[in-house]
């Protein structure tokens, strides 16, 4: 039997060699297949659709983010405050701002910049402000608040008196006494502010006020002229009511006319206090050495 079986073998020898070589060359083929196209069995291609809904969800996830961010919170309506401490605060603020009582200003706020108290200190010419009405809306900390003031603004040398809107940053300080805050607001505090103005509660009261002011100045056009060149120094005196006081800037000449041609009464030194008793052109009148008298607007202070 075993010799029939070697004897079997010597006879097809030849050709078990060529199956057993067509296996190997069969498993060499297989192998570099799979070393290719990274062995894509079930089991990767399992792995592969796992990673691929990853993919998916953190994108998907990346894009909720991104909504949630832009969709900013709404920021709260404005009604006439019944606070009677934040309206103690604001009357108490704007009392010292028309006295230029930078003191009192330190004491209401949480900082005064050097170049906020030097334009309180040089802003002469308003006397007062009157008929304030507190407008406020929660901030976007609890205990603060996002404030608009309206009020009525009397400028020394004129009667009427024309209505204003400012808006305030008001803070609760720890002892639970309110405060202006005019420190650095961090950047999400001042977009919910800029959000806020948009509201239409807030420009139906900027356009009121808006309104108010246009009649007040169509209604006193010395006023207006006065307002108009504010800070320009050299053309207040021309705008300046009659009876109001200036100051001679430099050393000049009075003539008897609205006209350097005119006849030359005297002069006056920087300094010298005149009060203006109207204008003609480009020349203020005054009294000067009992009779009238004209100086240019550009020698005033």
């Amino acid at each position: 039997m075993l010799d029939d079986i070697r004897e079997w073998i010597s006879d097809n020898l030849r050709y078990i060699l060529l199956v057993l070589a067509g296996l190997v060359l069969l498993f060499v083929i297989v192998s570099g297949i799979r070393l290719i196209t990274g062995g894509s069995s079930p089991k990767n291609k399992k792995a592969e659709t796992a990673q691929s809904t990853a993919v998916s969800k953190t994108d998907t996830d990346k894009s909720s983010v991104t909504t949630d961010t832009s969709d900013s919170v709404t920021a709260a309506p404005i009604a006439e405050s019944q606070d009677q401490s934040l309206i103690t605060l604001i009357q108490s603020y704007y009392q010292a701002l028309a006295a230029q009582d930078v003191e009192t200003i330190r004491v209401l706020t949480d900082q005064l910049p050097e170049d906020e108290q030097k334009k309180i200190e040089n802003s002469k010419d308003i006397e007062s402000y009157s008929d304030i009405a507190v407008y406020s809306a929660q901030g976007l900390q609890e205990g603060t608040w996002i404030v608009y003031v309206k009020y009525s603004c009397k400028y020394a040398n004129y009667t009427t008196t024309v209505p204003g809107l400012s808006r305030l940053y008001v803070c609760t300080a720890d002892d639970g006494s309110y405060y202006v805050s005019n420190g650095t607001m961090t950047e999400s505090v001042k977009e919910y502010i800029e959000a806020q103005q948009e509201n239409e509660d807030v420009k139906a009261l900027i356009q009121s006020v808006q309104g108010e002011y246009d009649a007040a100045l169509a209604a006193d056009t010395a006023l207006a002229g006065y307002l108009q060149n504010k800070g320009q120094s050299a053309t207040n005196a021309l705008y300046a009511a009659d009876g109001t006081e200036l100051t001679i800037r430099t050393n000049c000449n009075v003539r008897a006319e609205a006209s350097t041609s005119s006849d030359k009464l005297g002069q006056l030194a920087a300094g010298t206090k005149v009060v203006k008793e109207g204008s003609e052109a480009e020349w203020v009148k005054i009294t000067y050495q009992g009779q009238t008298a004209y100086v240019r607007w550009d020698m005033f202070e």
